[in-house]
């Protein structure tokens, strides 16, 4: 028997999303933490970096509400995307049931991936509408027949590109999911599965060549071109040795996703049990409609098990320089954590709904599923301790950060002929490796106390932090001041010469080790 909730799924679905997403992500919705690229985005408007790196419908997320980090909005407005990603996920599948249906909608609001993507707070919801539009591509071009599909599909992916690349992966992934299933249906011959398979292709190459053509329209409207960004500018020149690297980079990638820092953990023993699940699941079922006896069907699905890794990593072999160290890139990845409610939909579709039972002999008759979703219950739980653990690393970050700007701005304040707007030259910086949740994947805006580079970042934190508005010294005044005899008398922070005023310059000197604007560090420019 089930609740008359569940019996408008879409609403449902939506509705224990959003639910799930504030409850795990509100302590993040309702505080304001700093990440490295944080200091960047407040002192201007990111239109020439967002366009230059290829995401050039960023800005019109800005331009609509402004180059402001309004953490609480921003995030709703986020998981209100992801909600709407899971009901089409949930209605593109016909996952049925309270349990699948609620499990769908918290594996993707909950996991890493998203907590990866919060410590980017000021983008996160031009992200997370690009995801949205993915799902959408994937959606339309198999729900909707016909040239109106593809052409729908087309538009959606393009949209996703352009406000974040690595979302193609997302689209890929549920149309190779949704080619599993077909493989899976002794229904569909060679021929329709080839002209479904050549569908999909079609749909991504327009989307691709409209992506393209579109980046290099915004890059001449703009005045600019791709940056040197993780390799991508230099896509191109391939080789055989490179596809072999990009390969293997692709299937180490994907283990270490799962397999974090190879420690026995919960995160990395239960991902291991779900793998080997999906896998017994899958073979289960190949038994149950005697697939084995059409070996090109298990051929097809040896393949497309071995494409998983690259589909999901595909930006691998776009450059030797494209790294997936960041999880924000790996989207994808959290759809494989979907594949147990998509497997067991298809293998019980003609038996009921999981999660519609009403005596304990159904529970006995669906033992393995009900196991099964326990599983996908206690990952989604630990997701949310992972959730928690990485926000208060977060907060701990911002407070000993903001102890340390306060630390350099009351020396400043105790120099003779200080102002608040006097010109300010700082060598150096303070930065230290980030620090990360030891059970999960790396989130790059988990970050140690002291994470600024340089004079721009530090600037920032120390007009934000102290109300002031310091000018800042530009390469040539900094040149000139590092050959002062005041300076040569000065030693790296926390000495107490660290901080002085030479010839009406606030000058700070936090470390010579840095190579900083002058490419090389001080001690090296200072001997030429």
């Amino acid at each position: 028997m089930q609740c008359d909730f569940w019996k408008n799924r879409r609403k449902a679905v939506f509705l224990m999303t959003v639910l799930f997403g504030v409850l795990a992500h509100g302590f993040r919705l309702t505080n304001k933490f700093y990440c490295h690229d944080s200091w960047n985005y407040m002192k201007t408007i990111s239109v020439g970096w967002t366009v230059a790196i290829g995401r050039f419908f960023l800005p019109f997320v800005e331009t609509f509400r402004g180059n402001y980090e309004t953490t609480w909005v921003i995030g709703v407005v986020s998981i209100l995307c992801i909600a709407l990603a899971a009901v089409m996920i949930v209605e593109l599948f016909d996952i049925k049931g309270s349990v699948g249906c609620a499990l769908t909608g918290a594996i993707l609001v909950v996991n890493p991936v998203i907590t990866g993507t919060f410590a980017y707070m000021y983008t996160a919801d031009g992200y997370f509408f690009g995801m949205m539009c993915s799902v959408l591509s994937a959606f339309l071009v198999i729900r909707v027949k016909g040239w109106k599909g593809i052409a729908g599909g087309c538009a959606a992916l393009f949209v996703a590109m352009g406000l974040y690349q690595s979302y193609v992966s997302v689209t890929i992934l549920l149309l190779l999911l949704w080619l599993l299933l077909m493989l899976m249906n002794l229904e569909k011959r060679p021929k329709e599965l080839l002209l479904i398979a050549g569908r999909f292709l079609g749909m991504g190459a327009a989307a691709m060549a409209a992506y393209l053509i579109g980046m290099n329209v915004a890059w001449k409207l703009h005045s600019t071109k791709m940056a040197d960004y993780m390799g991508m500018n230099e896509a191109g020149g391939y080789s055989a040795s490179r596809f072999v690297n990009a390969l293997k980079s692709s299937y180490v990638e994907f283990a270490r996703f799962f397999l974090v820092r190879w420690e026995v953990n919960f995160y990395n023993t239960s991902n291991v049990i779900l793998l080997f699940s999906i896998v017994a699941l899958i073979l289960w079922i190949c038994g149950k409609r005697k697939l084995f006896a059409q070996p090109w069907r298990i051929a097809a699905m040896l393949v497309w098990a071995l494409l998983l890794p690259v589909v999901t990593h595909i930006y691998s072999f776009i450059s030797e320089g494209v790294s997936y160290i960041s999880i924000i890139m790996c989207y994808s990845m959290v759809l494989i954590y979907l594949m147990p409610l998509i497997l067991w939909q298809e293998a019980t579709k003609d038996t009921g709904s999981f999660g519609q039972w009403s005596d304990a002999a159904y529970v006995r008759k669906h033992f393995l599923q009900t196991l099964q979703s326990v599983l996908l219950v206690c990952i989604c739980v630990h997701f949310v301790v992972i959730a928690d653990q990485a926000y208060e690393r977060m907060h701990l970050a911002n407070e000993q950060l903001r102890n340390l700007v306060n630390r350099i701005q009351y020396r400043m304040e105790m120099q003779e002929g200080y102002t608040d707007t006097m010109e300010v030259a700082l060598y150096g910086n303070l930065y230290q490796a980030p620090e990360y949740v030891p059970s999960a994947p790396m989130m790059p805006g988990v970050v140690s106390g002291r994470y600024l580079s340089g004079q721009q970042d530090f600037s920032s934190a120390i007009d934000w932090f102290a109300s002031s508005d310091h000018s800042w010294a530009k390469i040539e005044r900094r040149k000139e001041l590092v050959h002062t005899e005041e300076f040569a008398q000065m030693e790296p922070w926390p000495a107490e010469s660290c901080v002085r005023v030479i010839d009406g310059t606030m000058v700070i000197l936090l470390s010579e080790g840095d190579a900083d604007e002058f490419g090389q560090t001080i001690k090296d420019y200072l001997e030429e």
